[in-house]
């Protein structure tokens, strides 16, 4: 058998993958990306559901995620973003409230300012997350934790849970705290702000432009549906074998795949035990995105419920056709099939008694074989336990990904990011081994 050479293999053709192919690409190196599934983007995609184009997986972006928005620039892409809510629902104590949303912000802000500023305290550098020592000390706690702590009223606490519910896409007894840190730094303590950051801007055409945009800079060979099993691997050398038999060899490998599904391949010899227990323990990120399509043009709006709801963010995202277009989120998968329109529709009648859905779907990120989590979110102690190690490869082999990002962790950005940085430390570590191109 023909063994094909590169300078470097990268497994996975998500944003982290694509953009250190194109960084080394430029650097001269040689580059293979292989990828499981038959597409580009990894956990973004862009599927026609529901009649229209809509992204099943990672969506939001904005000009303070400098890396996404380097990004849009150089490829000259344009945002879009929904209605912006005039009406939000609300669960406290079992109950349904509702009020203008200027009314709802009015009556929240302070306390919910004062509980974001809590951020900056910890991370005065937000790309810095383990500068200080009170940060590290916070990762031992949980977000529901926190908020117990920080005396609320019930009302208070309802919306809160809910909201950072929806942002680990998971149990908030269950992620750190710190995770919500690293979205609340970066806007300073403004609600309005952070609320555009992380859920009001998407791409317009969906993320599938930017990924496309990105693999073409790269001129990287790709090769999709070649899932790897196993990587041998030594200073200076890897072999990478995938499971239809094939064999390629590079002189480093960078491994992109989401932490939960790292075990899944084999390597020889075997990555620290640290990284494994990592990939064992998983993250809390084990959530639902649901996309309905609901009867008529409602007025714009935001709902928020528990993390005990099977829902706990909801917004119009869109009009289509006469009917409106709802984005929602949900703590766990095992709860609601965003595929059961009838289930949908009970859990969207606890804001609005009379909704009719009409469709409804989503993607099953958690039972995905190649994914097994939605966005990425750690649990207590996982950042200061495994971040030093993430970021410490093992002889030629180097992790990458928004989960081990400095800054926007969980976001398109973080995965930018880190692709950046991992392909800069891949090339001085070819330097340092005095390679030359591989023809």
């Amino acid at each position: 058998m023909t063994i094909k050479n590169y300078d470097v293999i990268i497994i996975g053709a998500g944003f982290s993958g694509l953009t250190a192919a194109r960084e080394l690409k430029m650097l001269g190196k040689k580059v293979l990306v292989l990828e499981a599934r038959d597409r580009l983007g990894g956990r973004t995609w862009v599927d026609h559901r529901l009649g229209l184009d809509l992204e099943m997986g990672g969506t939001y972006v904005h000009w303070h995620q400098p890396h996404v928005w380097s990004e849009i620039t150089r490829y000259g892409l344009e945002l879009a973003s929904g209605p912006k809510a005039e009406k939000v629902y609300w669960i406290t104590g079992g109950k349904t409230y509702s009020s203008t949303a200027d009314e709802f912000k009015a009556r929240l802000r302070a306390t919910v300012e004062r509980v974001m500023k809590e951020s900056n305290k910890h991370m005065p550098y937000p790309f810095e997350p383990l500068y200080t020592e009170s940060f590290r000390n916070m990762d031992h706690v949980s977000g529901e934790q926190f908020l117990k702590d920080i005396n609320l009223t019930t009302e208070e606490f309802d919306v809160l849970h809910g909201w950072i519910g929806s942002d680990y896409c998971g149990d908030p007894a269950e992620g750190a705290v710190t995770q919500i840190f690293r979205w609340w730094a970066f806007s300073q303590g403004n609600w309005d702000t952070h609320s555009a950051m992380v859920s009001s801007f998407r791409i317009k055409h969906g993320t599938r432009k930017l990924i496309e945009s990105i693999a073409a800079d790269s001129g990287a060979e790709i090769k999709l549906s070649a899932i790897v099993g196993r990587i041998e691997h030594e200073d200076g050398s890897a072999k990478v074998f995938t499971a239809e038999g094939e064999c390629y060899a590079s002189k480093a490998v960078i491994v992109t795949v989401p932490l939960s599904t790292l075990n899944n391949i084999e390597f020889q010899p075997s990555l620290s035990e640290a990284k494994r227990e990592s990939s064992r323990e998983g993250q809390t990120s084990k959530g639902v995105k649901v996309w309905a399509k609901v009867k008529g043009e409602l007025e714009p709006f935001d709902a928020l419920a528990p993390g005990s709801y099977s829902l706990n963010s909801v917004h119009l995202d869109r009009y289509a056709d006469g009917n409106s277009i709802l984005v929602g989120f949900g703590p766990s998968a095992t709860k609601l099939n965003p595929n059961d329109r009838e289930a949908v529709e009970e859990a969207l009648k606890y804001w609005i008694p009379d909704i009719q859905v009409l469709e409804s779907t989503g993607h099953d990120w958690v039972n995905d074989e190649f994914s097994k989590e939605t966005w990425p979110m750690l649990r207590p102690k996982q950042l200061t336990a495994y971040h030093e190690e993430w970021n410490t490869p093992e002889g030629s082999v180097f992790l990458a990904g928004t989960t081990y990002a400095n800054g926007w962790a969980g976001f398109i950005d973080g995965a930018i990011e880190n692709g950046l940085t991992v392909s800069r430390k891949v090339d001085r570590y070819l330097l340092s081994k005095h390679y030359v191109h591989t023809e």
